[in-house]
């Protein structure tokens, strides 16, 4: 595999992006990897700091080849490969050893060298892992009887306030009629900067995406996602609009830096949201999930199971409504696969699968959304998307022609005359 085949040789960043490709080739755990039976999935994150004259410096990408492994306690293996522009250095390290997580080691260590190492029925399954960022996994004892639980390590840091925010969430719901429930909170070892949550046997809403009763699907999301904004949780962050704009212009510059082509219509697309912001009133915010999206909604035995509050705020929904569309194509599997697909456009099926979820919201809602509001933060939103697909090195022709074909579309129509004020 070649990592971020877009970094050609004329680029500022392709000196280290070259060293990268060549140290992880020559990596033995690399190569070990690559000749499991297992599927190997690969997570790639690339960062950069920006100076002055619209560019920017390369400050760290890591790489993670990530395996299913049946045969390991854990059930799952991990070899994280990050190389620091600074020293030119590459640290290796295999899961679960991972310098901003560092207590998930010694947690796992001691469970294996415990009950778990003497034959014991404890089984620890890992469900996601983000390197330097956090962990999710299933532990449950079967002879035993006990009830499965679900574990999060998260930077330490981040604990408590993750913590606190799953338990307030999951008492707004219990008191409050709705649609959707929340696993409920476990308790917490703030030694090892782990906390735990109720286990649901569910299973991701973006199965049954892959339906053709998608529509009926979507709609029930926006309903969902309607009554998430009317939960009375308060001690959360503010969101500042502020900050979005800024990060909006750093977004195109990161663009633009890697798509010089497309410099000019990305800086008349940003002019047009900086012109046109609108007007926020945070005593109005709702209580925003912070990420939510399809993959972020279970089902369990008929209903629905919203999880992972832990970037939860208060913020105008306009964006998390807007976010979720722009999403769509690259959380939803049955989508993802059709926006690639160079032999069909996806372009319709992508607009029906928003009209869905949007009539499901203003539904439930019983009001219309604005619509000139949506589609300012739409476009934004589209702009995160495409500078995260650079970032992650998901950047592929097709995929980026066809964003930039639809901030074409969204930009034409926010222009229009048809559209209400913001």
């Amino acid at each position: 595999m070649e990592l971020f085949p877009f970094v050609g040789p004329e680029h500022p960043f392709y000196s280290d992006i070259a060293r990268l490709r060549t140290e992880v080739s020559r990596h033995p755990l690399w190569r070990d990897g690559m000749h499991r039976t297992s599927p190997t999935a690969v997570r790639t994150l690339m960062r950069g700091r920006q100076i002055p004259g619209g560019e920017w410096r390369l400050q760290w990408v890591y790489v993670s080849f990530q395996f299913r492994d049946e045969s390991r306690p854990l059930r799952f293996d991990a070899l994280t490969l990050l190389y620091s522009a600074k020293t030119q250095q590459i640290d290796a390290y295999e899961f679960p050893r991972d310098p901003y997580l560092p207590t998930a080691a010694s947690f796992f260590a001691d469970a294996a060298s415990g009950p778990m190492g003497r034959g014991s029925d404890l089984i620890v399954d890992v469900r996601r892992y983000i390197p330097r960022r956090r962990l999710t996994f299933l532990v449950r004892r079967p002879l035993e009887g006990g009830a499965p639980v679900v574990g999060k390590f998260v930077r330490n840091a981040e604990l408590e306030t993750a913590y606190e925010t799953l338990g307030e969430v999951y008492r707004a719901v219990a008191r409050t009629p709705s649609i959707f429930s929340v696993a409920a909170p476990r308790g917490i070892d703030r030694n090892s900067s782990v906390f735990f949550q109720e286990a649901r046997s569910a299973e991701p809403l973006t199965v049954r995406l892959e339906t053709d009763r998608s529509s009926d699907v979507l709609r029930s999301v926006g309903a969902i996602h309607r009554d998430v904004h009317t939960l009375d949780v308060r001690h959360v962050p503010t969101w500042d609009i502020r900050a979005f704009v800024d990060s909006l212009n750093a977004r195109v510059q990161w663009i633009a830096f890697f798509c010089p082509a497309q410099a000019a219509f990305l800086e008349d697309v940003r002019e047009l949201l900086i012109t046109h912001v609108p007007r926020v009133d945070p005593d109005a915010y709702a209580f925003c999930h912070g990420d939510f999206r399809c993959s972020h909604v279970l089902q369990d035995d008929g209903s629905a199971v919203v999880i992972d509050f832990d970037a939860a705020m208060r913020a105008d929904p306009y964006l998390e409504v807007a976010k979720l569309m722009a999403l769509l194509k690259h959380d939803v599997p049955f989508f993802r696969q059709r926006f690639v697909n160079v032999e069909e456009d996806a372009t319709d099926l992508l607009t029906a699968a928003c009209q869905a979820y949007v009539e499901g919201y203003q539904e439930r809602a019983h009001q219309t959304l604005n619509p000139k509001r949506l589609l300012w933060y739409r476009i934004g939103c589209e702009i995160h998307y495409l500078a995260r697909m650079i970032a992650q090195d998901l950047l592929d022709p097709i995929s980026f022609d066809r964003v930039i074909r639809l901030l074409h579309d969204l930009s034409k129509q926010f222009r229009g005359d048809g559209a209400r004020s913001s």
